[in-house]
C-alpha cells in the first residue's frame, strides 16, 4: 500500500512509525525471533535523527541516498545515560515509498541492516520523517539493558558463568 500523500509536509508520521514497528516485528516472527518492545526514550531520539535527516535531505549520500549515521555515539551514550541502554544498534533508510513494508524490505536486502532486525534486542525505538521533496526517512534504534546485555554476551560466548 503506498501512503504518498497528495500534499506532502515536512515532519514526522507517527501512524507509519507504528506501522513499521509491526512490520519488522513480523518480519521477526517470521525468523524465529521475539517481538521487540517499543521505548520512549529510543522512539525520541530516532525521531531527532529523523528530523535531522529530513530537514538536511540533501547533504548527506551514502550511494545515492539521502541517509548518514551521523550522531551515532552521542545516540548511544544519551540512551545508556538516560534510559540505561547497554547496547545500541541502528538501521536508517530512506525511499520515495511511502510503505512500511518496503521499508523493511529495504533493511533486509541489507546484509548488516538484516542482521540489526534479526539480532536478540529487547527493545526499540522507531521513527519517521518527510523530506520537503516528499522522500521518507526511517531511523530504528535497537537496544538491550544491561541485565539482557549479560545475557547476549553469554549467548554468544557460549559459555556458562
Amino acid at each position: 500500500m503506498s501512503r504518498m500523500p497528495v500534499s506532502v509536509s515536512l515532519g514526522s508520521d507517527a501512524s507509519l512509525s507504528a506501522e513499521v514497528f509491526a512490520e519488522v516485528n513480523s518480519y521477526r516472527a517470521s525468523k524465529g525471533k521475539a517481538a521487540l518492545q517499543r521505548h520512549a526514550g529510543l522512539d525520541k531520539l530516532a525521531q531527532q535523527h529523523c528530523d535531522h535527516l529530513a530537514k538536511t535531505a540533501g547533504s548527506y549520500g551514502i550511494y545515492g541516498k539521502d541517509i548518514s549515521h551521523v550522531g551515532f555515539e552521542g545516540r548511544a551514550v544519551v540512551a545508556r545515560q538516560a534510559y540505561k541502554i547497554d547496547s545500541l544498534g541502528e538501521n536508517v533508510v530512506s525511499s520515495t515509498t511511502h510503505s512500511a513494508k518496503h521499508l523493511v524490505k529495504l533493511w533486509a536486502g541489507s546484509k548488516s541492516h538484516d542482521h540489526n532486525m534479526k539480532a536478540d534486542w529487547a527493545h526499540t525505538g522507531i521513527a519517521t520523517a518527510v523530506t520537503a521533496d516528499g522522500k521518507v526517512i526511517s531511523t530504528q534504534l535497537f537496544g538491550t539493558n544491561p541485565s539482557s546485555s549479560h545475557l547476549l554476551l553469554k549467548q554468544r560466548m557460549n559459555r556458562d558463568w
